[in-house]
This record gives structure tokens, sequence and C-alpha cells, in this order.
């Protein structure tokens, strides 16, 4: 057994370079022959320590050596059970509330405690220059007591190799640990190390592959004017600034969805002014969540690669993909926002949880619901004054921003989200009234096949772990419930972006699921971990979009590309055109774009009713489209502007028309 070091030695001693008692916190085994004590100060500050009953020889100074070369790299959790340290720690301390575990090991120091006569250890030691303290003049006096009030055990460590496994682990688990600790002898970084390694390859990978794959798509012309470029022309004029009406869909952008998030959004477009950033900021938004289930995942569960494989399924779930893959949507940079609000709720900071579900809500009305949900989460954790007023903050959001904002930038009642719901009447009665048949209609769906399906998918690639701590559902139950009762059945279908806020937050459910195996039934949380990596890869290639899946979204080149290419160069910047849904997101930076036949008839185009006034034909310069992609009404109509005198013809090859204004020629 190691014996901890001295807090206040018997005998004269320099003093310790930094004030204060430290709390040991396990032994890390440096060969077969020594083990030195991690501990851990007030501040969180981590001292090795290896204490002696004899002088000091070159052995042991090259085994702290060795030592101090993974010592900047230790995380807690590389230590064996560790898992309640920061509370312990707290206690001991004295802290109001424990430190996070990312604040343990911010700076290092090597001690060696020995007997005179001894080899000196050098100022620092290691390729990252640790400090070392060597009072070669103290010895270590027997029945010494650590800074806590209970006498100090030996620990196992997961970072450096040793004999053993922890109490109540099984064979499984133990296996996977001797098989990490040979890995960490063999590449001599440490377990967290090599995870978090790990953890930046997968989500370097996912980055670029999901970034190449949506920009290709948009390079040839696999992205449509619903809904890149509603979010492209609005993104645009709130940058210029103008008012962001939005010709495409014939709303205000914020009148549509109450996406405020895009103003702050607009800035970047000042930058950059592309609809590849949004697709890209989709990409970044829906891979944050990645870096919070990582290290949630390695604080409740004891270890990172625990975290770890709960962020590489959550990279793997096909609905964090699909959200990806389909076209461009503010909920996406909703979910790297919520995935930070859990951080923040975890480490009860809640004033920055308030900011980001604050942010989160801005991505759309809908989102209210969410942190109303959110709020509820919290009450059931105990925490019932925050919860309460964060439900209710949630909730009023959504009911300000679908009947008071969305009006208000509309000019009228935009009666949008009764339409999606099949809700008969307008405002918050109305949609009171009508709950027990969106009810019905959700549990209708959800228990018809393709109901249960999508439900099947919902869970099945995080094992079904969400279930397992119900509460967690609670700001998962609003856009679970909404798309489910959702007259459009594209709302509950797996290859859209509907479940892009509810994905972080599954995933955070199933580490507290996970946590529950561990607390009950220690030796099956091993076994679980794989086989939640194994299942979420397989769900990946099966019913996922990405380039590795079994039918990835890929969209090839066309022999028509290079025509199209051709025909938007005709078209001068500003000047007000009507294209084809495709090829609008190349034209959207202007004042006035329409997806054919928009503006000569209205389609898909501001509210029900609504038809375009004469001055927008009027000014209409250019049509771009494709013959062969045109309904049979649509065709004839670009048969009468092509014999119209009023019209010019441009290019038709390929099937690919431009007409031109002649009033404009010249």
């Amino acid at each position: 057994m190691v014996v901890p070091p001295p807090v206040a030695p018997v005998t004269a001693s320099p003093a310790p370079r930094w004030r204060g008692g430290w709390l040991p916190a396990g032994d890390l085994p440096l060969d077969e022959e020594r083990a030195a004590t991690v501990s851990f100060d007030r501040r969180g500050r981590c001292r090795l320590t290896l204490a002696l009953d004899r002088p000091a020889t070159d052995a042991d100074v090259a085994a702290l050596e060795e030592a101090a070369d993974v010592l900047p790299n230790l995380y807690l959790f590389d230590l064996d059970d560790t898992a309640d340290y920061p509370e312990r720690h707290a206690e001991a301390f004295g802290l109001a509330t424990p430190l996070a575990v990312d604040a343990f090991n911010h700076t290092a120091e090597v001690e060696l405690l020995a007997p005179p006569g001894g080899l000196p250890l050098p100022r620092r030691l290691g390729r990252f220059g640790v400090p070392a303290v060597s009072p070669g003049s103290e010895a270590v006096t027997p029945g010494s007591e650590a800074v806590d009030d209970r006498r100090h055990r030996s620990f196992g460590s997961a970072t450096l190799p040793h004999r053993g496994t922890r109490p109540g682990s099984g064979g499984f688990e133990a296996a996977l640990l001797q098989a990490g600790r040979r890995l960490v002898a063999a590449t001599r970084v440490s377990a967290s190390g090599l995870c978090a390694t790990a953890l930046g390859v997968t989500l370097a990978v996912f980055v670029v592959a999901f970034t190449a794959a949506t920009w290709t798509a948009h390079a040839r012309f696999g992205t449509y004017g619903f809904d890149l470029g509603i979010y492209d022309q609005g993104t645009w004029l709130l940058s210029r600034p103008r008012a962001p009406f939005v010709t495409v869909r014939g709303l205000d952008l914020l009148g549509q969805h109450a996406a405020y998030i895009m103003a702050l959004v607009a800035p970047l477009y000042r930058l950059w002014a592309d609809p590849r950033l949004l697709l890209l900021l989709q990409v970044l938004f829906l891979a944050l969540p990645a870096l919070v289930l990582y290290r949630l995942g390695g604080r409740h569960l004891g270890h990172p690669a625990a975290g770890l494989a709960v962020a590489v399924a959550y990279l793997a779930y096909p609905g964090v993909q699909w959200a990806i893959s389909w076209q461009f949507h503010p909920e996406a940079i909703a979910a790297g926002l919520l995935a930070l609000a859990v951080a923040a709720a975890d480490r009860r900071r809640h004033r920055p949880m308030a900011l980001w579900l604050a942010l989160a809500a801005l991505c759309g009305a809908e989102l209210g619901l969410v942190v109303a949900g959110f709020g509820l989460l919290l009450v059931a954790g105990g925490r019932r004054a925050v919860g309460w007023r964060t439900a209710g903050a949630g909730l009023a959001w959504f009911l300000v921003a679908t009947y008071l904002l969305a009006p208000l930038h509309a000019g009228r009642v935009t009666r949008l989200f009764e339409t999606d719901y099949g809700i008969a009447g307008t405002g918050p009665r109305a949609l009171l009234a009508s709950l027990p048949t969106m009810a019905g209609h959700a549990l209708q769906t959800g228990l018809a096949n393709d109901g249960l399906f999508y439900l099947l998918l919902v869970f099945l690639p995080l094992l079904g772990l969400p279930l397992l701590a119900p509460r967690w559902l609670l700001p998962v139950a609003p856009p679970l419930l909404l798309n489910l009762a959702a007259v459009q059945p594209e709302h509950h279908q797996l290859r859209f972006h509907y479940l892009a806020t509810a994905a972080p937050l599954l995933a955070a459910g199933a580490v507290a699921g996970l946590a529950a195996v561990r607390s009950t039934r220690r030796r099956w949380l091993a076994p679980a971990l794989v086989l939640l990596v194994v299942v979420a890869g397989f769900t990946s290639w099966r019913y996922g979009p990405a380039p590795w899946a079994r039918d990835p979204v890929a969209i090839p080149s066309g022999p028509t590309d290079q025509v199209r290419r051709e025909a938007l160069a005709l078209v001068p910047d500003g000047a007000p055109v009507s294209a084809q849904y495709n090829l609008v997101p190349h034209l959207g930076h202007r004042v006035e774009v329409y997806e054919f036949p928009n503006p000569f008839r209205a389609v898909n185009w501001g509210l029900d009713g609504d038809e375009h006034p004469p001055a927008a034909t009027g000014r209409l310069r250019f049509v771009v489209v494709q013959r062969d992609l045109l309904a049979e009404q649509d065709r004839e109509l670009l048969d009468r502007l092509q014999t119209d005198p009023a019209w010019r013809t441009l290019l038709d090859r390929q099937e690919v028309v431009v007409l031109e204004r002649r009033e404009a020629a010249g």
C-alpha cells in the first residue's frame, strides 16, 4: 500500500509550493514495483506523489519521468472508483458546489517523498516539463491521514497497466479494460487522450463527409427553393439590411417560422454570402452535441470511453444525418444550442443554460414547446423553481411567436400552424380546443404501420435507452407528438429534418439510461455500450443517408449541369427572375426571385387565396427553367412565353431555357 503524503509533516520541511491540503483520488501504477498517488488540492491542481521508504534510485526517477509524460493528459475518470470524487472533494474542502470534471488537473506537478541520500529529481520532468518537488530530507510518517476523514486506500488505474479489476465488474468489462490498458501502455497516451483523439477523428470525418456531400449536392443542383432558397434569400436580405420578405415563399422570413436566429447568422453573410455557409453551419451545429455527450457520458458513466460510445452513437443516428442532408432548417442550429443547455444544466449553471435555451427558442416558434419540456425535465429532477420558470417561459414564447409575432410580421393572421395540424379556427383557444383531436391523430398515426416503424427508428438506434430514463422524454415529447399529429405525412418520416431537435435530447436520455444500468446492473454497462455502438452503426448503414450507408444520398453529375451553369451566367445580379426550383438557391441574392410558375401563377406562394400583384409580373426580367422537369400546365405556360413577342429566347439547349423580357434588352 502506498502511504499518502503528509499534510503537515511532524518534522520541519520546506513549505509546499501550493498552500492547502491534497485529497488523494487514486493510485497510478508506474511499473510492476512502483505506484504513485494522484491527489488534487482545493482548486483542482494535481500532484503525483511517489512515496518511498528508502533513498531514491535512478529507476525511481526514470519511472517518474515516464509518468510525467502521461500526467498532463490524465483525466479524473482515468482513475478507478472516482465517479463520486468531485462530491467527496467538495465535501472535504467545504466547497459550495463540486468542481466540474474539467477543472481537475488543469496544472500538475510531481513530488518525490524519500529519505535523504538518494538521487534528487530534476526541476522539470518529461517532454512537457512538469514541475518537480523533491523534499529529499523528508521521510514518510506512518499513520498520516489524507485530507478527508477516511484513511487512504489503494486504487487501481485505467491509465497504466495494473492487475485486478473494478469491484462488481464482469469479465467482459475486465477484458475491455485490459485491452485499453495494453493500448495505453503501447501508445504511452492516457485513456482520456486516446478517447479524445478518437472523438476528434470521428468528428472530423463526420464534418468533412457531410459538408462535402451537401456542398456537392448544391453544386449539382440538388438543393431547392424549399427550403434552402427561402433561408438563403431571407438571410441575404437581413445582411444588407432589407426587409426579409422572401419572394420564394411569398412571406416575411420572420412571419413564417419565427426564425429570429437568422438575424444572428446574417452578419456572417457580410463575410461570405453563399448558401454553402448555411449548409456548413447546419453540419457544425448538428455535430456539436457529440462533444457535449462525450463529456456527459464520461462524467456520469465513469470513463471517457463510455462518453465516446454515446457520442459515436449520436453521430450515427439516422435522424441527425437526414436533418443534415435535407436542405437547410434553423432547427439544426437549435440542436447544438439545446446540447449546450444540457451541459450547463448538468453542472447547475442556470444562467448559461437560460441563455442557450433562449437562443434555441429563436430558431422557431415550436422550439418554445421544447424549452417548456426542458423545464419540466428540471422539475422532475428536483429543481422546481428554475424548472417551472423555464417551462413557463417556453410556453409563453410559443404562444407569443405563433399568435402575435408571426401575424405581426406577415401583416395578417397566417394560420400556418393551424394548417399543419388541421386545427379549425385561429388563436390559443382554437389550439386548446383541438388538443384532443390532435392527440387522437397522433395516437392513430403512432399505431399505424408507418408510425410504428417511425417510432422504432426514433428509439432503436439508441438501443431504447432513453426509455430507461422517462423524465428525459419530457423535452422530446413535443416534437415527437407534433410530428405524429401533423397532417402532412412528411413530418413522421425519417428522411426529413423533423428529428433535429429531438436527437441530442434523446442521446442525453441514453446517457441517463446507461447511468441507470450502471447503478443497478453494473456488469451490463460495458456490453450495453458495445451493443449501442454496433446497433447505431447498423441503423446508420441501413437507414441513413451518409456516404458509407447502403443507400447514400449522392447527387450524380448530369449532362445538363454545364448548360444550367451557362443559363445562370446569363442572369445579371439583382435582376428579377423566375427559376426552376433547383436553380433558385443559385439565384437567391436579389430582392425578387420566384419559383416558376410564380409570379405568373401563385403556386406554393403566400397564404391561401394570395395572388401575385400585376406589378410583380411586370418587373420580372428573366425566366430560367428546364422543360423536362415542368408539369404539363407549366410547360404550356413556357410555350406561351416563348411565342410572346415581349420575350426573347437567350438559350434553349438540352431542355434548359432562358427567356429575357425584350424591354430589358440593351
